[in-house]
């Protein structure tokens, strides 16, 4: 694990974090943790943006599990586009407007070649609506699904929708910028449905981790995820 967490710091400091998206540091090293600990071999990430949540996953299954993460994202302006955050709505569309979504999706594959990473990180470049029909053709469920899409209350509250029904039992969901109004109602639909783990908000961090299942191991699972993040 130290060998991955080393690996992981070096990866991030190559993919800026900025307006349009991010994932810190002990997030990254969260996940990739639980993908080895559980050994975790399939899962997805909703919203891959520049990849700073992707590669912590491919990374892990790279090393640990021989797993694949599946990456969707349309990489497109007018998908990007959000309207229910009304404090900074127009701060996001503004700087949506300046971003090269072209070349953000080849640095992304650029970087998985260059990781030799293939074999472990498969892109849809679909919105998560579309993709839904590639899993279900090929009868792909998930063992942990990170949901950072777009964040209009409609388009979180789909993705829950329609991605929970495949993620497996004893399967984690991660869902990032819980704080957010428009993100609210899609939580707490997922915590109904689902056992809460963790939740961090702080200036770095904004997500909480959900299993999917109730069960007396719960307190268990449950610190030794805290102890994990309270040693990173």
């Amino acid at each position: 694990m130290n060998q991955l967490r080393s690996r992981l710091a070096a990866l991030l400091e190559q993919i800026p974090s900025d307006f349009g998206g991010g994932c810190s540091v002990s997030k990254a090293n969260l996940m990739a943790w639980l993908i080895s600990r559980y050994s975790l071999k399939t899962t997805l990430d909703i919203g891959v943006y520049r990849g700073r949540s992707l590669f912590p996953q491919a990374l892990a299954h790279q090393q640990s599990t021989g797993g694949t993460v599946y990456g969707v994202d349309p990489w497109s302006r007018a998908e990007a586009k959000e309207n229910d955050h009304l404090e900074i709505k127009e701060a996001i569309n503004a700087f949506i407007d300046q971003v090269d979504f072209e070349r953000i999706y080849a640095d992304v594959k650029s970087l998985r070649e260059r990781l030799a990473l293939q074999g472990h990180c498969i892109l849809l470049r679909q919105t998560s609506a579309c993709a839904i029909e590639y899993f279900e053709k090929r009868c792909i469920y998930f063992d942990l699904i990170h949901i950072d899409g777009n964040h209009d209350t409609e388009r979180v509250m789909q993705d829950v929708n329609l991605y929970l029904p495949r993620l497996n039992k004893d399967g984690l969901l991660i869902t990032d910028d819980i704080s957010w109004d428009s993100v609210q109602p899609a939580y707490r639909t997922a915590s109904l449905q689902m056992s809460l783990l963790f939740e961090r908000v702080d200036p770095q961090n904004d997500y909480a981790v959900l299993w999917n299942h109730h069960s007396l191991l719960r307190p268990f699972v449950r610190s030794l995820v805290i102890k994990y993040v309270g040693r990173n």
